[in-house]
């Protein structure tokens, strides 16, 4: 495995969102992703939003800034609370697709990365792909495969010559269209195997047209390269696991992003409440309007209190797959309701996005609940960890003990 020592003034902030929010060292990361975001990123959301072209420069200045190297000291997992500020604030920012290809680039394809580079050409992507010179994406989906990656099947790894030769078309990659190398789950004669293939062993079948995340660049693409024995990321057999790795951060991300995407949608209907008014009333004055939005306030810390103790407990090796499929589904179910209800706040003007974000935020949320997994996906995972107790079960429910 590649590692990446811990800087002696770095402090793991993991631990810290849960034990200590008011932490110098988390106020004082969170207030410099804050500004990065702002300078670097914010900047391209327009143009990408209608070209539908995913910025790759918004992800090379923030490796260049040390983002994604800090991010992935330490552990076997990096430095996950400094993950979750990444995100949260890339939602909180509404950057949409920007800041969801920058996340999918970072988490989900640099984990897979950090953990299999061991050959000379896949730790220098490795690196390239650490200071955002080289953008790396995850390709899993197929035309009958969605979030069942198990039965990947029509992308194809087969021995040619002094390598391999994978073949197929992947259909739902992001930000394909961006990307200098994609992860490729192929099936091989023994299993599942996970390879790197390069740009240029890949062509754009289609830019697909979501309704939204549209600076993200999602692509179909087709598949047909030769690769050596060194881009082989996982064996034949190992495809899965190591696929399934990579989403797991992607998950992360997913409610991360969320939560910072609602705090957004629900300070700007906040304010607005106080800043409208009606026959001279700020419509906060109203009842039913307030207490509408003071119930999604505390649905909202909830959802980031729970985000944050399954990044302590991961942090510290004592959170299952299962614990974050669960907050992943919650979280995005739960975003989706609440940017509308925000949205509901300013009317008719909600409704217009070339006069308020919260169309755009509504809609840009409702990926969560597909992205890395279906919700169906994730509950099975959850379902595969539901408490059995039969002596308790005898105790409360004589009756129909055995």
């Amino acid at each position: 495995m590649t590692t990446l020592e811990q800087q002696p003034d770095q402090v793991d902030l993991g631990t810290l969102l849960v034990q200590d929010r008011a932490s110098k060292h988390l106020a004082a990361y969170r207030s410099r992703v804050r500004a990065l975001v702002n300078t670097h990123l914010v900047p391209l959301v327009e143009e990408a939003e209608q070209t539908r072209v995913f910025p790759r420069q918004g992800a090379a200045a923030m490796g260049a800034e040390g983002l994604f190297r800090e991010r992935w000291t330490g552990g076997p997992y990096g430095d996950l609370g400094r993950s979750v500020v990444i995100s949260e604030e890339m939602g909180r920012a509404g950057l949409g697709g920007v800041g969801a290809g920058v996340s999918l680039h970072f988490e989900a394809a640099t984990a897979i990365l950090r953990r299999c580079a061991r050959t000379p050409y896949a730790l220098d992507v490795l690196d390239r792909a650490l200071d955002g010179q080289y953008i790396c994406c995850l390709a899993t989906t197929e035309q009958h495969v969605g979030s069942n990656i198990a039965d990947v099947s029509a992308t194809t790894l087969r021995p040619e010559g002094n390598g391999w030769r994978v073949k197929g078309i992947k259909w739902f990659v992001s930000p394909g269209s961006a990307a200098d190398g994609v992860l490729v789950l192929c099936r091989a004669e023994n299993g599942l195997a996970l390879t790197l293939v390069p740009r240029e062993g890949f062509t754009i079948i289609k830019l697909l047209q979501t309704s939204g995340m549209r600076g993200l660049g999602t692509a179909r693409l087709s598949i047909d390269a030769h690769v050596s024995e060194d881009a082989i990321l996982a064996a034949p057999g190992l495809g899965l696991p190591t696929a399934t790795f990579g989403l797991m951060f992607e998950r992360l991300a997913i409610a991360a992003g969320a939560v910072g995407s609602m705090e957004l949608a629900l300070t700007l209907a906040s304010t607005h409440l106080r800043r409208r008014a009606q026959r001279g009333v700020p419509i906060y004055e109203h009842q039913a309007l307030r207490l509408r939005l003071a119930d999604l306030y505390s649905q909202i810390a909830l959802a980031r209190h729970a985000l944050h103790s399954v990044v302590a407990g991961l942090s510290a090796g004592a959170t299952s797959l299962g614990d974050l499929a669960g907050v992943k589904v919650t979280i995005a179910r739960l975003a989706e309701p609440i940017a509308s209800e925000c949205m509901h706040i300013f009317g008719g003007r909600g409704y217009l996005e070339d006069e308020t974000p919260m169309a755009r935020l509504w809609r840009d949320l409702r990926v969560g609940r597909v992205g890395a997994g279906t919700d169906e996906t994730m509950w099975e995972l959850v379902a595969g960890e539901m408490p059995v107790d039969n002596d308790l079960y005898n105790r409360w429910i004589p009756e129909f003990a055995e």
